[in-house]
């Protein structure tokens, strides 16, 4: 009988704590709330773009809003271009400009694998400045579903899909 005592004031005293408890979402969980792709500064001039899950066999354009913070705002954003060492495989740039908040990158992502794919993006100025941007995708593979695209990632084409996984694509 004392066994059940002892037992009884713990049991209720848990009880009386699970109204305490409250989800908190970090600012994380709201980045993926707004569906948008994650920049993150990796240096004064490096930078991780995670675009999130795409689908195989497709190309997409993607446009990435950075914000001033992030940029040295003397850097003549215009004069960017790719450079082709090394050859980018799934990344082809289009166009970096200044906007209201900072500035926009724009590129085309060509999903080819199904895998998380990872390719830096070397951006550099007339001046030799380089800009780095390590693109992560999550690529989903035939029959795996259809990925929610986040904001600012549009779907321009779609390959044939082969059975094989080999590809004569060279890249850009």
């Amino acid at each position: 009988m004392s066994a059940i005592a002892e037992s009884s004031p713990a049991a209720s005293h848990t009880h009386h704590h699970h109204e305490d408890h409250h989800v908190h979402f970090s600012t994380e969980s709201d980045e993926m709330k707004e569906n948008s792709i994650v920049v993150r500064k990796r240096g004064e001039t490096s930078f991780e773009v995670q675009l999130g899950f795409l689908q195989v066999n497709h190309t997409y354009e993607v446009c990435v809003d950075l914000s001033s913070s992030d940029l040295d705002p003397s850097l003549d954003l215009e004069s960017y271009g790719q450079k082709e060492v090394p050859v980018p495989v799934h990344v082809k740039f289009l166009d970096l400009r200044k906007g209201e908040s900072g500035a926009s990158l724009t590129f085309v992502f060509k999903a080819l694998h199904d895998k998380v794919t990872k390719e830096k993006m070397f951006l550099a100025s007339k001046e030799e400045d380089e800009l780095q941007f390590e693109i992560v995708a999550r690529v989903l593979g035939k029959g795996k579903g259809t990925p929610l695209l986040r904001s600012g990632i549009h779907c321009i084409s779609v390959e044939p899909s082969d059975e094989t996984e080999d590809t004569d694509w060279k890249g850009f």
